[in-house]
């Protein structure tokens, strides 16, 4: 699975407006519905949300990982999300979060969504990865990161889950 196949210049946003958590989850998952990947909004974001009182997804040094498998879903796919002032979106290091990967995936599709989950925290663990993105003016410069990233990462990563937990080695 690469990166570059769950996520399209239309599942972009270098320009996030929302100042909250329930705004940016909205924005994002508006990506989703605008290319008819999801069939009910309102589900979609009750389940993601749902995953959020579980704990936050947002990881720390700026970054969250929203994600959720529903049946509203209709297939696998990754949006993208930058926010030029950042969002407190209840980070354990309490900083502001400024990139968004949000995952959304069928609700029979476990081994791909975690494979999903797994790449997206690969990619972002990267050298470099983050400050690209942070400085990435357009849905083409994201591309291309993700591309890059998928060019040397093309085998993949095998995934493992521990105590609920996703645990990725490259194959």
């Amino acid at each position: 699975m690469l990166l570059s196949e769950l996520i399209t210049p239309s599942l972009i946003s270098c320009e996030l407006s929302g100042r909250t958590k329930d705004d940016v989850i909205g924005e994002l998952v508006n990506l989703f519905a605008s290319e008819n990947i999801i069939e009910n909004k309102d589900e979609f974001i009750e389940k993601i949300k749902a995953r959020e009182q579980i704990e936050s997804t947002a990881i720390g040094n700026g970054i969250a990982i929203p994600h959720a498998r529903s049946s509203s879903v209709k297939k696998l796919a990754v949006a993208f999300g930058k926010s030029k002032d950042g969002v407190d979106f209840d980070s354990a290091d309490e900083k502001p979060v400024y990139l968004f990967f949000m995952i959304a995936a069928p609700e029979n599709a476990h081994k791909e969504y975690l494979q999903a989950v797994a790449k997206v925290a690969r990619f972002l663990k990267c050298n470099g990865i983050k400050e690209k993105l942070l400085t990435a003016s357009s849905k083409e410069d994201v591309i291309k990161i993700i591309s890059e990233f998928d060019n040397i990462y093309k085998n993949g990563i095998s995934v493992k889950t521990k105590e609920g937990r996703v645990i990725y080695t490259q194959k």
